[in-house]
């Protein structure tokens, strides 16, 4: 008896830390959301993490894996192994800069065709969520986002 009433109260609290937890519930909806951008970039060979990467590879240009890893808020090694697979897709190249631990991140003209390609797709993914959470949530969301990314760098 004891262990039934022990295994309920889990459940429950189980069910309670779920529904109020921030880390569980924004990983959760990563995890459908970059689904949903996975399936756009499918036909073009590429997965949305990717398209982000690239993207900001394309913005911040000949930067070191040192400082493109600060504002994506990524460990370097995580960084280092995710560029990995676009310089083997051909998208970017990694090139020594002036000193040999200092390596520039490039686009490639692959690179950029391929970001051309992606621009549409991801575009019809940020206008079918616009379509069905609103305009104003959708920028609310944002701002919220980006406040809790500030406040979680200063920590």
């Amino acid at each position: 008896m004891v262990s039934c009433k022990i295994d309920q109260e889990l459940n429950e609290l189980s069910i309670r830390t779920g529904n109020a937890c921030v880390g569980f519930n924004l990983r959760k909806t990563s995890r459908l959301l970059m689904r949903l951008y996975d399936q756009a970039f499918k036909p073009i060979g590429l997965k949305g993490t990717q398209f982000s990467l690239l993207m900001a590879v394309a913005g911040y240009k000949d930067a070191t894996i040192g400082e493109l890893s600060q504002p994506l808020c990524m460990e370097r090694s995580t960084l280092s192994r995710n560029i990995a697979v676009l310089q083997k897709k051909g998208l970017v190249t990694i090139e020594e800069g002036e000193d040999r631990r200092q390596q520039r991140i490039r686009i490639t003209d692959s690179g950029v065709s391929v970001l051309q390609e992606a621009l549409p797709l991801w575009q019809g993914v940020q206008e079918s969520l616009a379509g069905e959470l609103g305009e104003e949530r959708i920028t609310n969301l944002l701002k919220d986002l980006h406040n809790l990314s500030q406040l979680l760098k200063e920590k």
